[in-house]
């Protein structure tokens, strides 16, 4: 990690410049830190993050989730924490650019479709699908833009009745596609800790 210049008066926090970290083959540029009341019951951050190039393997075998081979960007602005929770936020979860090996694993599929009410996964087992371990893909993307406790949810691309979560590629392929706009972040939050 990259450190830089750090100012602390009372109750204030300032970072000047961005925090760098190396992790899962990657890198994590947190900028525009700020803190105020660090120390009290309530603190309230602020800042920006950027993370690229991330290995997808890495990350999923860390947290359970089921394989997914590839590499990932995520962009994370005008983050607002209060009491260590998050207010306000627009992120977006996307395929890096790039030739690199695309695959998620049957679990991973499984997972993705439990985060929108798990409906799919059913889908998933009654079709021929189930006799397949991996799938190709293009394109991974998710977007929420959080404020007042609800996220408003995107993807990689527009679909007829919501949003594409997984754009399939390859044979066999599968795309997953996101049905609800507005979810509840404590529901969200509730869904990603049970699947990981």
């Amino acid at each position: 990690a990259i450190i830089p210049q750090v100012r602390y008066a009372p109750q204030s926090l300032q970072v000047d410049g961005a925090l760098l970290f190396k992790v899962f083959d990657g890198t994590v540029v947190v900028k525009d830190l700020a803190a105020t009341d660090l120390l009290g019951p309530a603190p309230h951050v602020y800042g920006n993050i950027d993370m690229r190039n991330l290995d997808l393997d890495l990350l999923t075998q860390t947290f359970s989730f089921g394989s997914i081979q590839g590499r990932l960007d995520v962009t994370v602005s005008d983050l607002e924490l209060f009491g260590w929770k998050p207010v306000r936020f627009d992120a977006f979860v996307a395929s890096s650019a790039g030739n690199y090996p695309r695959k998620i694993s049957q679990r991973a599929v499984q997972n993705i479709t439990a985060l929108g009410g798990g409906g799919g996964v059913a889908a998933i087992q009654r079709s021929f699908l189930r006799f397949f371990d991996q799938f190709g893909y293009q394109r991974i993307g998710l977007s929420c833009h959080l404020t007042y406790g609800v996220c408003e949810m995107g993807g990689v691309a527009e679909a007829p009745t919501g949003y594409v979560i997984v754009q399939g590629g390859g044979i066999p392929a599968l795309t997953v596609i996101g049905y609800n706009r507005r979810v509840d972040w404590d529901e969200l939050l509730a869904r990603i800790q049970r699947i990981t």
